[in-house]
């Protein structure tokens, strides 16, 4: 399974399963399972959706440094941060579609936060 297969089952996930499912799928998945930097990576990614580039690094590197472990956060910053701007660069979207996307982005922020209460 290459990562835009996996990436397709994650969306899927989020919007047609509820939590409760969401375990199982996520220890079948084909990804690491370091959860730092795949719960960092989806949120840096729907920042860098909504806002600027400058705006999304700032906030990446920001929330980062306080909120996962050292070498989680040397990963986002060294590694996935430059290839994500290499991939969202020509990426635009307009304001009215950024607005909704950021609804969306809150209301997945919102479905993994009650996910870990469970």
């Amino acid at each position: 399974m290459d990562g835009v297969e996996v990436s397709e089952d994650l969306v899927k996930m989020f919007s047609e399963k509820s939590p409760p499912q969401w375990a199982q799928l996520l220890d079948e998945a084909d990804l690491p399972h370091v959860y730092f930097i795949t719960f960092a990576a989806l949120i840096v990614t729907g920042f860098s959706l909504m806002f600027p580039w400058v705006v999304t690094e700032f906030i990446a590197k920001a929330l980062c440094s306080v909120l996962i472990p050292a070498d989680a956060y040397a990963f986002i910053t060294d590694h996935y941060l430059p290839e994500l701007h290499d991939a969202v660069v020509n990426v635009k979207i307009a304001h009215e579609d950024a607005k909704e996307l950021g609804m969306r982005f809150i209301g997945m922020l919102i479905k993994i936060g009650w996910a870990f209460c469970w």
